[in-house]
């Protein structure tokens, strides 16, 4: 247990250090909320610059939450932690890499659940566009994917030009990402239009600013 570690403008405890963000990544810690724990991204003990542009990114991670709750799949949003952080459930899983080494037979329906789970989120929306991270999608035991770390992302309105124009670009990415999880996880069961899509689209990614 880790004593209290956070800004005397703020007295929650912290519970244990998920991880320590190099120099311009949030820290991400377990800490006690509200009689239980939540996971908090921060960004205090960072550089003011850092800390200026991390609370731009999480005003647009917590936008994309917030279009998003009540979508099983992505974490609850549990509101700021002032000045620099936000909160967020606790999500169970592991990283996908780990996952799969000792869940192989399970892949497929996993991969299945993942693509459904991205259409969701289109469906609302919002474009996550770092899906090719491994630490961005947690398996839990039992096969079910959740989507993490929305900074990224972008949140269109219905109708708007941007959602003409600009989302189906962004909905291909992220597309292309979880394909690129079916290649590396079950290779075999690429159909053939899969495969010229995957190369396709890897092509395309040396261009792409998000590699």
């Amino acid at each position: 247990m880790l004593a209290n570690t956070r800004p005397a403008t703020d007295p929650r405890t912290v519970v244990t250090v998920v991880k320590r963000g190099p120099w311009a990544k949030a820290d991400i810690l377990r800490v006690a909320h509200d009689g239980s724990e939540a996971i908090l991204k921060d960004f205090s003990g960072k550089s003011w610059p850092v800390r200026w542009f991390g609370r731009r990114q999480l005003r647009r991670e917590r936008r994309a939450l917030r279009r998003l709750q009540g979508l099983a799949g992505v974490p609850i949003e549990l509101g700021e932690s002032p000045p620099w952080g936000l909160l967020m459930e606790p999500v169970p899983g592991e990283a996908i890499t780990r996952w799969r080494r000792r869940k192989q037979e399970e892949i497929l329906p996993m991969i299945e659940r993942l693509v459904a789970l991205v259409d969701r989120i289109h469906e609302r929306g919002v474009a996550h566009l770092d899906l090719r991270k491994r630490d961005n999608i947690l398996v839990s035991s039992d096969g079910v994917p959740t989507i993490i770390d929305f900074n990224a992302s972008f949140c269109f309105e219905r109708g708007s030009l941007a959602a003409r124009v600009v989302f189906p670009v962004l909905r291909r990415v992220d597309r292309a990402a979880v394909l690129k999880w079916k290649s590396q996880l079950v290779p075999d069961l690429l159909t053939s239009a899969e495969r010229r899509r995957h190369r396709r689209m890897s092509f395309l990614r040396r261009f792409w600013i998000f590699n």
